[in-house]
């Protein structure tokens, strides 16, 4: 009898610790499953990596618009000015006449939609306001008559009017020695398409400059 017992109480003394290594073990388990599982909430923020993204304008888009106003600036229209846009940065290249010259390209850009900063590589030439005549040339070249840019717009006009795709549209037509600039909205990208083909293939027409939005 005393035999039995003390064989029993061996065999509690032995079970115990292991009972105790085990729970500490799925004690440690489950503490160490806890430390490195994710909440799902945080999973996805920590993986999108996006903000929500801001109204950008398309760089071809500002390089159009700034080159417009220069077209139509009497200051600057004569000069040969690089205009490039990247990012909302715009960087001015070429040459000017004078300090307000150059002054007055960095503010037409710097008011532009869609610029953030405008970086000046603009160069003062003075000998270019006044070049030297060509041999038997006379000392005056005159300059296109406003006449003619009316007639030109009269007749890209004139050519819109003429299709029936354009007629929903609100296309302004402003022409200046040989440039257009049309300016307005059309109902689709196709409407928006056969307005510049039909501008580009009007007579007298050396160029056009695009600001034509499509309608939402």
């Amino acid at each position: 009898m005393e035999r039995s017992g003390f064989i029993t109480a061996v065999l509690l003394a032995a079970v115990v610790p292991v009972a105790a290594c085990n729970d500490a073990y799925s004690d440690k388990d489950a503490s160490d499953s806890r430390a490195t599982t994710t909440p799902a909430g945080d999973s996805a923020v920590a993986t999108s990596g996006t903000l929500p993204a801001r109204g950008v304008v398309d760089d071809s888009t500002v390089t159009s618009r700034i080159q417009a106003k220069f077209f139509l600036d009497q200051t600057i229209k004569g000069r040969r000015i690089d205009v490039d846009a990247h990012g909302g940065i715009v960087t001015l290249r070429g040459d000017v006449a004078s300090d307000n010259e150059r002054a007055q390209a960095l503010l037409l850009a710097r008011t532009t939609d869609g610029v953030e900063r405008v970086e000046d590589a603009l160069t003062v030439n003075a000998a270019i306001d006044a070049p030297a005549p060509e041999a038997g040339a006379a000392a005056e070249v005159p300059e296109p008559s406003r006449a003619d840019d009316e007639a030109l717009t009269s007749r890209v006009q004139a050519r819109f009017g003429e299709d029936v795709s354009l007629k929903a549209a609100t296309v302004t037509v402003t022409a200046k020695d040989g440039v257009v600039l049309l300016d307005g909205v059309a109902p689709t990208a196709a409407a928006k398409q056969r307005a510049i083909t039909a501008a580009r293939g009007t007579d007298g027409v050396v160029q056009v400059i695009d600001r034509i939005r499509v309608a939402p």
